[in-house]
C-alpha cells in the first residue's frame, strides 16, 4: 500500500530493510500486517491521561499497537510507580501554584508535565522484542521524528546503570537510551509490562524546564536539571500538527507495520473511566 501523509489514510513503513534509518540499531521492522492505530487527544487531567494509557494497554490485541499523543490540561507532577514521594514534596506549595499530582502505572521518576508533547506506545511485548529492545526502538523512532524538525538528537550511551526510583526527578540526569542533545535530556520515558503487553510513555519538553519541580521538594536533589527544550533548541516551536506528524512518521519508519489515524474502540474508554478512580485517589498517588 502506498504511503500517505500522517494526517489521514493508511500508510506502511517506507523502507522494509532490516534496520533502515536506524544506523546501529539493526532489526527487522514489523510486517505490514501489523496494524498501528494513532490517537491524538485534547489536553486532559493527569488521572485521565494515566487511566487512558493503562486502559489501552489492557485492551490491545495480537498483531496491533497504539500510538497515543496528548497534552495535560493543567501543570501536573507525575511520580513513577515505585518512586518514593510521600513526605518528599510540598503538596500545599504545589496546590498554591496550581499543580496537580498523579502516580503513573510505569516506573521512572518525577516529571512536571506542562509545556510538552506526551506520547504513549502500546503493543504486545513479544512484537517489540522485549522491554530493552522496545525501549531502544521506540526512542530511535522519536530520534528520527525530532531530527526531521532539524534538531540533532541522539540516544544517550555509556551511562552505566539507570538511576534508582528515589534518585530525584526524571530530568535531573539522562539514562541510557534516552533522547538527548549535547548530553541534556529532551525526552524522558518510562515503561511497564501489563500482562503480555507493553506500555511506554514519555515527555518531549517543548518549552520551559523542570525547575519548578525542585521548588516543591522538601530536600533539594543532589544536582540541578539536565534538561533542554525544543523551543530552546529551535528558537521557534513548530505547530502542534507538525510535531505530531513528524513523531508519527519517525515511529512509522522505525517500527514498521501499517499506520492509520483512529478513535477509541468500544470498551477502552469504559475501562479508562474505571481506572480513573484509582489514578485520582490520593492513597495511590502518595502510597510511597
Amino acid at each position: 500500500m502506498a504511503p500517505r501523509g500522517p494526517g489521514g489514510g493508511t500508510k506502511a513503513a517506507g523502507d522494509p530493510r532490516p534496520g533502515a534509518g536506524m544506523g546501529h540499531l539493526a532489526w527487522v521492522p514489523l510486517p505490514v500486517s501489523f496494524r498501528w492505530r494513532v490517537l491524538v487527544d485534547p489536553p486532559l487531567a493527569g488521572a485521565t491521561n494515566m487511566a487512558r494509557d493503562h486502559a489501552l494497554a489492557l485492551h490491545v490485541g495480537e498483531g496491533e499497537g497504539v500510538l497515543r499523543i496528548y497534552r495535560w490540561s493543567s501543570p501536573t507532577v507525575s511520580f513513577g510507580r515505585n518512586e518514593p514521594a510521600k513526605g518528599l514534596y510540598r503538596v500545599d506549595e504545589g496546590e498554591r501554584r496550581g499543580f496537580g499530582f498523579v502516580r503513573r502505572p510505569t516506573g521512572g521518576r518525577a516529571v512536571l508535565h506542562h509545556l510538552e508533547l506526551t506520547y504513549a506506545v502500546v503493543a504486545p511485548l513479544a512484537a517489540l522484542g522485549g522491554p530493552r529492545a522496545a525501549y531502544l526502538r521506540i526512542n530511535e523512532g522519536l530520534v528520527q521524528g525530532i531530527r526531521a524538525l532539524g534538531v540533532e538528537v541522539e540516544l544517550a550511551r555509556n551511562l552505566g546503570r539507570a538511576p534508582s526510583p528515589g534518585a530525584g526527578p526524571c530530568f535531573q540526569q539522562p539514562a541510557e537510551g534516552e533522547v538527548v542533545v549535547g548530553g541534556r535530556k529532551l525526552v524522558g520515558s518510562a515503561q511497564v509490562r501489563l500482562g503480555r503487553n507493553l506500555l511506554q510513555h514519555g515527555s518531549l519538553l517543548l518549552d520551559g524546564d523542570q525547575s519548578p519541580l525542585e521548588a516543591l521538594r522538601v530536600v533539594p536533589a543532589p544536582s540541578g536539571s539536565a534538561s533542554t527544550s525544543l523551543l530552546h533548541l529551535m528558537g521557534v516551536l513548530p505547530s502542534w500538527d507538525r510535531l505530531v506528524a513528524q513523531l508519527e512518521e519517525g515511529l512509522t519508519r522505525t517500527l514498521g507495520g501499517t499506520w492509520s489515524r483512529g478513535g477509541y474502540r468500544q470498551g477502552e474508554l469504559a475501562t479508562a473511566e474505571e481506572l480513573e478512580a484509582k489514578y485520582s485517589d490520593p492513597s495511590w498517588t502518595w502510597r510511597l
